[in-house]
C-alpha cells in the first residue's frame, strides 16, 4: 500500500528538485508551492522558519543520505579503486537520469550562498563533513593514513561536486569519468 503523500514531504521533495535546477537563491517560495502543490498556509504551519528552514531540512536530508551510501560503499569492502569508480558511475548516471539539467542539491545550494543564511551555511558545511568522514574512513581502512586519508576524502567530495557542477554545463558525463580517473591515481599515490 503506497504512503499517503503530506504537503511536508510534499515541500521537501519539491525543494530538493527545485534546488537541484537553480540553487538556493534561484527557487522561490510561490514556485516552491506551486511545483509541490501545497496550500500556501501548509508551508509556514510546517516550516516556520520559512525558505531557510526548508533549505536547512533539504541540506540536512541529502547529507544524511549521501553520508549513508558513502558508508554502505565502505562496508562493502569493495577495493578503493572500485569505491572510488561506483562513486563517480553513480554520479554520472544521476546527471544523466536529469538530463544534465541539475546537480547535487548540495553543490547547487553551497554555490549560492550568501552570508546572510548562517543555518544554511552550517548546514552545508557538517553535510560536506559527514561526507568526508565517512570518505576518510573508508581510505583508511584500505591502508590510508589518517593524514592521507583526509586529503583523499577533501578531494574525493571536490571532485564529485564539481563534476556535477561541469556536467550540468557541458550536458554529458565526461566530467564523472575524468574525475574518476583522477581521482583512482589519488588514492593510489596516497596509499603508497
Amino acid at each position: 500500500m503506497a504512503k499517503p503523500s503530506s504537503a511536508r514531504e510534499d515541500i521537501l521533495s519539491a525543494a530538493i528538485e527545485l534546488f537541484r535546477a537553480r540553487g538556493y537563491e534561484g527557487v522561490g517560495i510561490a514556485e516552491l508551492l506551486e511545483t509541490s502543490g501545497a496550500p500556501r498556509g501548509s508551508l509556514y504551519f510546517h516550516f516556520p522558519g520559512g525558505k531557510e528552514q526548508i533549505g536547512v531540512e533539504v541540506v540536512e536530508r541529502v547529507g544524511q543520505s549521501v553520508a549513508l551510501r558513502f558508508r554502505a560503499l565502505n562496508e562493502s569492502g569493495v577495493n578503493l579503486d572500485d569505491y572510488v569508480t561506483r562513486v563517480f558511475k553513480t554520479t554520472a548516471k544521476e546527471c544523466k537520469d536529469r538530463g544534465y539539467l541539475s546537480s547535487c542539491p548540495m553543490a547547487a545550494i553551497a554555490a549560492g550562498l550568501s552570508s546572510g543564511n548562517e543555518k544554511l551555511a552550517a548546514a552545508v558545511r557538517e553535510a560536506f563533513g559527514a561526507w568526508e568522514r565517512e570518505v576518510a574512513a573508508a581510505g583508511e581502512a584500505r591502508g590510508m593514513s589518517t593524514k592521507n586519508a583526509q586529503v583523499f576524502a577533501s578531494a574525493l567530495v571536490a571532485a564529485m561536486e564539481g563534476a556535477f557542477m561541469v556536467s550540468k554545463a557541458q550536458a554529458n558525463s565526461s566530467a564523472h569519468v575524468n574525475a574518476s580517473s583522477a581521482m583512482r591515481a589519488l588514492a593510489g599515490a596516497l596509499q603508497g
